[in-house]
């Protein structure tokens, strides 16, 4: 039995072709798989920190026996909000001893972009009169877990205290709505106090509030809807 016997195999153009089609499909799904991953990375270090803030809050005010004049106050949906801020020094002092910071120190500025840099990039904000500015010696606080919090409290104004949370740090994007968060102590229908997204809320172009992650693990309710 005679024949010439052929072997099926790819040339060498067939292999280049292929290569390219899959370093053009890892291209583009790649980049979208990691910030899927660091997305969610960042979520979760937020709502560590976010349950960390609410326990020392909580110890604090059972610590005091009365709870703090430090919040802002929403009692019906759609009324006008009020601020008790009269103890917030005194409720600051004990609430970072809590959280067991590591280091303390005084600032003016902070790495991250202004009102009118979000807006002019996409971003969103509630409250059009925030100024999201940082004030002169405002305290940041390094805790043990690596995140920063900015504590300020505007006395002299209708403003209560306001935390701005850094869930990694000085690690990027340093971005609203992806890894630093507007919070503030909250007093809410039913008359528990816990720490919220503040009245006046920020996030840039693609970032999420943090409003919708706490939707997420059953902290929202009607007790408490921003508006």
């Amino acid at each position: 039995m005679s024949g010439n016997i052929r072997c099926a195999a790819f040339t060498l153009a067939e292999v280049l072709i292929t290569l390219a089609i899959i370093g053009i499909v890892a291209a583009m799904t790649i980049p979208t798989l990691v910030s899927k991953f660091q997305d969610k990375a960042l979520v979760s270090q937020f709502k560590k920190t976010y349950s960390l803030l609410n326990q020392a809050l909580q110890l604090t005010n059972y610590q005091n026996g009365v709870e703090y004049k430090c919040y802002t106050n929403k009692p019906e949906s759609g009324s006008q909000n009020y601020y008790e801020y009269s103890q917030c020094r005194e409720f600051r002092d004990t609430f970072f001893k809590n959280l067991k910071y590591v280091k303390k120190e005084i600032v003016n500025s902070w790495p991250y972009k202004s009102k009118e840099e979000v807006l002019a990039q996409g971003g969103g904000i509630t409250g059009a009169t925030c100024s999201f500015a940082i004030l002169p010696n405002t305290y940041k606080y390094y805790l043990q877990d690596g995140s920063i919090i900015y504590w300020y409290v505007a006395v002299g104004s209708s403003h209560s205290a306001f935390i701005t949370v850094d869930v990694n740090g000085d690690k990027g994007p340093n971005k609203w709505g992806y890894d630093v968060f507007y919070l503030t102590p909250t007093k809410r229908k039913n008359g528990s106090i816990r720490i919220y997204e503040a009245i006046c809320t920020i996030w840039e172009n693609g970032g999420k509030r943090a409003f919708n992650i706490l939707n997420d693990i059953d902290v929202v309710n009607d007790d408490w809807l921003p508006d």
